[in-house]
């Protein structure tokens, strides 16, 4: 396959498009749509980051600023911990728009980010909030078919195609041509977008990660890219004429793009359904009142708890312990409740693991679905991200409650316990929430497949072309 010639076919390629005005009117369109969501973000970006910034600093204050006080009193008191928003969200916002970024911390109780709203249905939110993601994975493939759609139709419908081959192009050169003239002019619209994400990224001083991620995004996109035109050639090879072709294409793409996904996710919470968070709360307290209650003198299993307590130190009374009895009721109280929401909380995560998997199988027949998850998950903003900053988030806040409950035990004497304040200097040495997002070589596992079914659709795309040959008529 000549080279020269492949260039060739491209560069003529690209003077067509430029001189139907197309390719004209669409790029400036991408061009002012890029813009929009660079100030959209921008503006947002700002907001949230000054108002993070002072919120936490306003949050650490008024905590060490306590004065001095029960340290149960502290406990309900509580924190405040803020999410970081990822350095890559303006390519890919995830599930940002649609959670909370941040959460409080107290006794006695797990808080999350309104679950409901993301766990499931994450993958098609991105339809109806406009990102960079959206762009590429939503319109940017509208831009091809446009562009590429009466590529082999039109030149078979105006009789240019005979013509061509008569010359000794082969059919293999002639669409491989074509495809460069696409991919290049998909690789201006790629390198306008990542330019202004690269911006964001040295605004944020971003780390060695985060840019591995960010090469791993544009050469997943460049692959989405070529999967599109390799769809769009293959549609106006086999169509029989350029209103086929095209009506066929948009078809592809309100199927792939649209129905599939929406549809996916519709049957997967239909067949694993998820309760609402109100729902979810109340079967959390439920079980916990199975266990026992803390706050009732008379609950049996807090009853035997005291009667092994009294065993262990060798005393028949809680006032003879040389401990304080509330204290060791707090921190066994805090360990069932904790433990009770995250048995909860797995039997929420096993459902989710199954609605992920229907929809992964799915994948197969759809290249947005597939491409759309590994965005997510390069950029640092999937469901997964959020539940790791949860989970980080809840141990920090388990260790805190305790730690106070561990003051109260050691510190506080029963006979006093009502009226004894602990010094405040207490507040500032309790270790500070210090959460680091996975890297990228841990979540390299979990991705495997997925790119594993991106190549499976490359190359399946890239035999099909080799293998279909035109019509051409005489």
């Amino acid at each position: 396959m000549g080279v020269d010639m492949l260039f060739t076919i491209a560069r003529h390629e690209l003077v067509e498009q430029w001189r139907h005005k197309t390719l004209k009117i669409l790029l400036p369109l991408m061009l002012m749509l890029t813009v929009l969501v660079a100030f959209s973000h921008w503006q947002q970006q700002q907001d949230f980051i000054a108002v993070q910034q002072q919120w936490q600093e306003t949050n650490d204050a008024k905590w060490e600023a306590q004065p001095d006080r029960h340290p149960h009193r502290a406990a309900h008191y509580g924190a405040m911990v803020f999410r970081v928003i990822s350095p890559l969200s303006f390519i890919d916002a995830g599930v940002n728009p649609f959670v909370g970024n941040v959460l409080f911390l107290e006794a006695h109780r797990q808080n999350s980010s309104q679950f409901k709203q993301y766990l499931s249905s994450h993958s098609y939110m991105q339809l109806g909030y406009l990102s960079g993601a959206t762009l590429i994975l939503v319109v940017w493939p509208l831009v091809l078919i446009a562009l590429a759609y009466k590529s082999i139709s039109g030149e078979r419908q105006q009789g240019t195609l005979r013509q061509v081959i008569a010359l000794g192009v082969s059919f293999r050169q002639l669409i491989v041509g074509k495809a460069l003239a696409f991919l290049f002019i998909s690789l201006l619209f790629l390198a306008l977008v990542f330019s202004v994400a690269a911006m964001f990224l040295v605004l944020g001083e971003a780390s060695g990660d985060v840019y591995a991620r960010f090469a791993m995004l544009f050469s997943l996109y460049f692959l989405y890219c070529m999967i599109w035109i390799g769809l769009t050639l293959l549609v106006s090879t086999l169509a029989q004429g350029n209103n086929q072709s095209l009506s066929s294409s948009l078809l592809l793409w309100l199927v792939m793009v649209v129905v599939l996904p929406k549809l996916a996710y519709a049957v997967a919470e239909w067949r694993y359904p998820l309760p609402d968070k109100a729902v979810f709360d109340i079967q959390t307290t439920q079980a916990v009142a199975k266990v026992g209650d803390s706050h009732d003198p008379d609950d049996p299993y807090f009853n035997d708890f005291r009667e092994k307590t009294l065993q262990a130190y060798g005393v028949d009374r809680v006032e003879d312990l040389p401990v304080n009895w509330k204290g060791l009721l707090m921190q066994e109280g805090e360990r069932i409740t904790s433990e009770v929401f995250e048995q909860q909380y797995e039997q929420l995560l096993a459902q989710i693991a199954k609605q992920n998997a229907w929809v992964s199988g799915l994948s197969l027949i759809s290249p947005y679905l597939v491409t759309s998850r590994l965005s997510n998950q390069l950029s640092g903003t999937s469901y997964e991200h959020i539940r790791e900053f949860e989970q980080a988030a809840e141990a920090y806040r388990y260790q805190l409650i305790q730690s106070l409950n561990d003051i109260h035990i050691h510190e506080v004497d029963l006979a006093k316990d009502r009226e004894t304040r602990i010094s405040q200097s207490h507040w500032s040495e309790l270790a500070k929430f210090d959460y680091e997002a996975t890297k990228l070589k841990q979540e390299w596992p979990t991705m495997a497949a997925s790119v594993a079914v991106i190549m499976v659709w490359f190359l399946c795309l890239l035999a099909a072309i080799t293998l279909t040959r035109p019509k051409v008529s005489l």
